[in-house]
This record gives structure tokens, sequence and C-alpha cells, in this order.
């Protein structure tokens, strides 16, 4: 039968979960020095085959995700990941097989937060108006002031609770990731919610997340698997 792959984890930390993707049983087992979920999905066309069913199945991955997050440290497949047949898991984890232990092991029991700035007066420029190069580069400096600016901030309001940082530019904002270990979650929230606005940014938290954004040693970009 089909099955739906959601993540792997350090070996023998089996988290039981009633329901996953289109209700199938979430399955767990040990192989090739990790443990994996997933689920057989009995028809995938039906379970993934329009816009809004493949919506509401990636709600469930997520959730899924989730309830193994609040005990173990998931580094998630790429959704959605579908094999023929349970047979064909192992093959898939021997692929990635040596990337796999190694996340786990330098990620060990941490889990993933997300800050999202934005500026206000980013939202009323009109990114399809053409500029002058003078202008151009005058903007741009600024943006990487301004975002140096709350990287050193975040850093150190956060000093001691967080384990590495990711970053990226988008279109009209700039994201922060932040590996956090499970112990320190409290006071890395605590010293964000506690380090008062910065003016003209909007800093958004969320998480935590599964740590996704680390699976790639530092200075490689991040993905999923």
């Amino acid at each position: 039968m089909p099955c739906l792959l959601y993540c792997v984890t350090q070996p023998k930390q089996i988290v039981k979960i009633a329901a996953g993707v289109c209700e199938g049983e979430v399955q767990s087992r040990e192989m090739l020095g990790v443990q994996v979920y997933w689920s057989e999905i009995a028809n995938p066309e039906a379970c993934l085959g329009s816009a809004e069913s493949l919506k509401k199945a990636a709600l469930q991955f997520h959730q899924v995700l989730r309830e193994i997050l609040a005990t173990a440290a998931p580094i998630p497949f790429r959704f959605p990941t579908l094999l023929e047949s349970e047979d064909g898991i192992e093959q898939q984890l021997a692929e990635g097989q040596e990337l796999y232990r190694a996340a786990l092991e330098r990620i060990g029991d941490a889990v993933q937060y997300e800050v999202v700035a934005s500026w206000a007066e980013d939202e009323q420029v009109d990114l399809a108006t053409p500029v002058s190069g003078r202008e151009y580069l005058q903007r741009r400096s600024q943006a990487t002031e301004r975002v140096a600016a709350i990287d050193s901030k975040l850093k150190s309001v956060t000093a001691g609770s967080v384990r590495e940082w990711r970053a990226r530019q988008e279109r009209k904002s700039h994201r922060w990731f932040a590996l956090v270990p499970r112990e320190s979650r409290d006071r890395f929230v605590a010293s964000l919610r506690g380090a008062g606005p910065s003016q003209g940014v909007r800093l958004r938290l969320s998480g935590p997340w599964p740590p996704a954004e680390f699976i790639t040693p530092p200075g490689e970009h991040g993905h999923h698997l």
C-alpha cells in the first residue's frame, strides 16, 4: 500500500499518535539508525488529488509533526513524500542516511523558532517603480543597517538561550531562525518579549517548529529532506 513519510527522529524516540494524514494510522520503526514515521494511504488520489484535499492533508501532516515535537526533535520530509509501499522506506532512508544521522546528532533535542521583521516604510514602497541607481544603493545601505541593528538586538537579548541563528532576506521582510534547546524555550520567549519594541519595525515570533532550517551544516542553505 502507498505510504506517506513524515519525519525521522533519534532512534527509540517513539511517540504514539492516534491518526495522521487522511486519518491513516501513524506508524514508526527504527531503521538504519534513525526512527522513521509514516502512514499508509489507501487512496492517494482521493486523499491528495485536489487542492482542497491537499490543503487538509498538509494541515494533518503538520499536526503530526507538532505532536512528535512535544517530546522529540523531528526532521521532516518534504510534503508530500509518497512511496509505493512500506518496502521503499529503507531505500529512501539509505539515500540520505549520513545527512539524517549527522543532522540529528547536531540538532540534538532542540526546536526552531522564527522571527520575521517587516518595516512600516517598506509597505508604502512600490517595488515595481524604477528608481535611480543612487537611490537604489541608498535604500540597500539603509536596509543592511537596519537588519544589522535587529540582528544585533536579537542575539544580544537572547544570549545564552540560542544554540545557532540563521537568517534569510525576503522581498519585504527579513526572517531569522533560532535553534533553541528544549529546556531554554521559556527563557528564549521571555527574553524576546521583555526586549521592548524597536521603532518602525514589526517583529513576529512563531514556534516552536521542527528544526528544518538546520538540517544542513552552517554555511549551507537549509532545506527539507
